[in-house]
């Protein structure tokens, strides 16, 4: 574990100053999707996270675990990508999420699809 954000363990964190986007990378196996996603944008954002607008409000988080949970045997990432707080959030099945400030989601270069 390298850092901790907002209490919650992150295995790596990436700040890619051209764009903003802040990338974290946690173990799938302790921290559920949802909470890593809060976590990392209460850090982007330097705020308690529960100082911020439930993540409920936007995407149920429930169903945000579920997706993009990692499946045994299969290859490949699903991902699902929304905007909480004025900030795009995507959040993949190989334990990265990935914030943006100020913007509205899109699909990825690679031509993945967004997920909603």
């Amino acid at each position: 574990m390298d850092a901790l954000v907002s209490g919650v363990g992150i295995e790596a964190v990436e700040y890619h100053q051209d764009s903003g986007t802040v990338r974290t990378q946690f173990d799938q196996a302790k921290t559920p999707a949802s909470m890593a996603a809060i976590a990392t944008l209460a850090g982007v954002m330097d705020a308690d996270p529960v100082e911020l607008d439930p993540l409920h409000s936007t995407v149920d988080p429930d169903a945000l675990d579920a997706l993009v949970r990692v499946r045994p045997g299969t290859s490949g990432d699903s991902h699902v990508t929304f905007t909480h707080e004025d900030h795009a959030i995507t959040v993949h099945s190989y334990g990265v999420v990935s914030i943006t400030p100020g913007h509205e989601p899109t699909a990825e270069k690679s031509g993945s699809n967004a997920g909603r």
